[in-house]
């Protein structure tokens, strides 16, 4: 009778923890690699560098350990340019996107969708403009110093720039990513 009883409360548990994990109807699941990736509004990406922009020197981004890290205008958005590593990263919280959720591709088993990142040239594995499966933050923003809208940053071989409060870095060959609470983008 022990027996049945706790076979019983094993077969409860696990249909109760899987009705928790489906999806409303309708909507894909967030661990699907098929499901479609939603696009948000294109026309919310910065696309060229302002008229007036604002060169700012870099040294005021250095965190002394081969790292540029810089806040987004006034929002959730930080990127950190990595001397050392050749990339720029770009992230957010999640509970600060107001995009749809970034399905998570089966090979993540952490945060996706919320960070960016731009290599300078083709790396061995994976695109140069990417999401990256996030297990924490790159950098942390505390005591950053802003780059502010209208404003932009170059450490060669990356250019970043704000509008908004939106961050668009770009490599030397032209690829590039966009993140924003309402926007990404990444063009290979």
């Amino acid at each position: 009778m022990k027996r049945v009883v706790t076979a019983l409360a094993a077969v409860s548990l696990i249909i109760t923890l899987g009705a928790c994990a489906t999806s409303p109807v309708g909507e894909p699941s967030a661990t699907s690699s098929q499901a479609p990736i939603p696009t948000p509004d294109q026309s919310l990406v910065p696309t060229a560098v302002p008229a007036a922009v604002v060169d700012v020197d870099a040294e005021l981004f250095n965190d002394g350990f081969g790292d540029y890290v810089f806040r987004v205008g006034d929002g959730p958005t930080w990127c950190a340019i990595s001397t050392t590593s050749q990339f720029v990263v770009c992230e957010q919280n999640e509970a600060a996107a107001l995009y749809k959720p970034i399905p998570v591709p089966e090979t993540c088993e952490y945060s996706y969708g919320y960070q960016v990142r731009l290599w300078a040239s083709q790396p061995p594995m994976g695109e140069t403009a990417e999401f990256a499966c996030a297990g924490g933050s790159y950098a942390d923003p505390r005591g950053s110093n802003t780059l502010a809208s209208g404003q932009r940053i170059t450490m060669a071989p990356f250019t970043c720039f704000v509008e908004d409060v939106t961050a668009r870095c770009e490599n030397e060959t032209g690829q590039y990513i966009a993140l924003g609470p309402k926007v990404w983008a990444i063009q290979n």
